[in-house]
């Protein structure tokens, strides 16, 4: 295990659920663990609280999570600073994203989808695996991973969060797509079987943000791991 034994978690509530913080301290399974909880009743957009839990936390490796996972991993800790020192060129990793990044909705295309997320609905479980392959200590490179659980070590990243987005949507792909523009490594793990109570869904303010996304970022579309690695090449030679 690296000098680095310690993670920090950060969690954007409404209102803090103090059973919830214990299912994670207890997954977390460290005695020196930092969990920051920030009430947040829509006074402050996600990219803005995730910034200051980047800045407030105590650890360099960081773990980002929704207020209604239900984690079935023991002793997580450990295993995601293993992550991290196993593949020392990444600097953020999530559960679940994407290779190819052609519009605001990443799961556009889902035959350039990774990784595994479980979900609740109707009172039943059941998971939705996005590609056939396993990725557990070696990663899958990807472009952009979903927020819901996203590990990011600070000290390798180039961009914090975007603040630009407001509201609780598209937090998560423009930390991810600037970072990965800058040469910074993006990866899919499926170690972890999390389970999101919720499925998730669009609105108007998902709409607006997506429009503002893609007016930001659409002139690099699309954007692909095998894209960036041939044009490097390319420099290269």
């Amino acid at each position: 295990m690296s000098k680095n034994e310690v993670i920090s978690v950060v969690i954007s509530t409404k209102k803090r659920d103090e059973k919830y913080v214990e299912h994670i301290r207890k997954v977390l399974s460290h005695p020196k663990s930092e969990i920051l909880v920030y009430e947040n009743e829509d006074k402050f957009s996600l990219a803005e609280v995730y910034n200051k839990g980047l800045k407030e936390s105590k650890n360099d490796i960081v773990l980002f999570i929704h207020d209604d996972l239900i984690i079935d991993v023991q002793n997580l800790t450990p295993k995601v600073v293993k992550l991290f020192d196993n593949n020392p060129e990444y600097g953020i990793i999530g559960i679940a994203g994407t290779d190819k990044l052609t519009t605001g909705r990443w799961w556009e295309d889902s035959t350039t989808m990774y990784g595994k997320v479980g979900h609740i609905q109707n009172n039943k479980r059941h998971v939705n695996k996005y590609s056939k392959q396993t990725f557990s200590d070696i990663l899958k490179e990807v472009v952009v991973v979903d927020g819901l659980f996203m590990m990011i070590h600070k000290k390798r990243i180039k961009h914090t969060f975007n603040e630009e987005f407001k509201g609780f949507h598209f937090y998560d792909l423009p930390i991810c797509v600037e970072n990965f523009l800058d040469g910074v490594k993006i990866g899919i793990t499926t170690k972890f079987d999390i389970t999101h109570k919720s499925i998730g869904g669009t609105d108007k303010k998902w709409e607006k943000n997506k429009y503002l996304f893609e007016a930001l970022y659409e002139k690099n579309f699309p954007l692909s791991v095998v894209n960036v690695i041939v044009e490097t090449a390319e420099v290269v030679v």
